[in-house]
Formats: structure tokens, C-alpha cells, sequence
């Protein structure tokens, strides 16, 4: 059986340092690994995300984007990532909940006036050659107006705990000519 997870990020020491660094922040806790997925995964991954059935969902007074149903990836209910991630947040990790998107020119989604009490994001980006003036970049803020700024990075992994945090996604403006900006996004509750 090939792994999912880049074996760089399940030796005991990495696996040491990541615990260290997701207990060591105060606000917006949060991990970002790169190049998560060894190369031949991440390209198989890749492909099968391109293949799915997306839905364009569009309210404008809150958001513009696509949608798919991510389960036939089978990334999310991987026991491999279930482990890892329970041993970084040195918690049990049964269920993520989540679907796939991607965003392209137009797209985008508002600040939400509610704010999430408590969860966990786990973000697969599937976003090749993105550029930051394209916009697109995933945004979480807190009540205090600090914020952290997530633009597009292909074959990473962020780990982020929400609380009582809004997200949203960035506008993406005619300069992404075309390009899509592919997510996994998933749901630690």
C-alpha cells in the first residue's frame, strides 16, 4: 500500500515539532505543510479532483463559486490522514466533513456576520502556478481584526483552528484568465 502522507512529515521528529508548533500559538493555531502528498499522489489526486462534477452555486449577497462531493477522493476518510492528524492535535480524529470547490474569475465568498464557536479547517490546495494578484486567497479573521492569509500553494496541507473566527474567500479578478483555484476543505467539529 502506498502512503498519502510525504513520509518527511511522519517521523518522530517532524511529527514533535508540528505538535510543538500547533500548541504554541495563541490565536488562529494553524500548520501549513507543503508538498504534504508524495509527488505520484498529489498527481493522481489532482487528476481524479479535475474529473468531478462541479456545481456552480451563486448567491450574490454571500458567495460564488464550485462545488463537488469530494468522498469519491477518498482523502478526507483516509485512516492514514485520521492518524496523522491525531497525533499533531494530539486528539481523536474519527470524521472530516468535506467537499471540494474550486474558484475561478468572479468568484468569491462574503465575510459572514455569524461567527463559528469552535472548529477545526483541514485545506488541501490543489492550486497550480496561482497568483497572488488574481486574488482567491482564503482569509480567516477574528473579532479583534487580526487575520491570517491563505494564497493559493499546490500540494499543501493547512491545519487551522477556528475560534470564534469568520473565513472567506478573497475575490478573484479578471487577471486569473481562466485559471481555477482547486480546495479540499474539510471540517474538524
Amino acid at each position: 500500500m502506498e502512503h498519502i502522507i510525504n513520509p518527511l512529515y511522519t517521523k518522530q521528529e517532524s511529527i514533535e515539532q508540528l505538535q510543538k508548533a500547533w500548541n504554541g500559538k495563541e490565536i488562529f493555531s494553524h500548520i501549513l505543510l507543503t508538498k504534504i502528498f508524495p509527488q505520484v499522489i498529489y498527481k493522481q489526486k489532482e487528476k481524479e479532483l479535475k474529473k468531478l462534477f462541479f456545481k456552480r452555486e451563486i448567491r450574490p449577497d454571500k458567495y460564488s463559486f464550485a462545488q463537488a462531493k469530494a468522498s469519491s477522493l477518498h482523502i478526507f476518510d483516509n485512516k492514514e490522514l485520521h492518524a496523522f492528524l491525531s497525533t499533531i492535535l494530539q486528539r481523536k480524529i474519527k470524521n472530516i466533513h468535506g467537499e471540494a470547490f474550486y474558484f475561478s474569475w468572479k468568484d468569491y465568498t462574503l465575510l459572514y456576520k455569524k461567527q463559528e464557536k469552535y472548529a477545526i479547517d483541514i485545506i488541501f490546495d490543489f492550486t497550480e502556478d496561482w497568483k497572488e494578484e488574481w486574488g482567491g486567497s482564503m482569509i480567516y479573521k477574528d473579532n479583534k481584526g487580526k487575520y491570517l492569509k491563505f494564497m493559493g500553494l499546490s500540494n499543501t496541507l493547512i491545519i487551522i483552528e477556528r475560534k470564534n473566527t469568520q473565513k472567506y474567500v478573497q475575490y478573484v479578478n479578471n487577471l486569473a484568465k481562466g485559471k481555477k483555484r482547486y480546495l479540499l476543505i474539510g471540517k474538524i467539529l
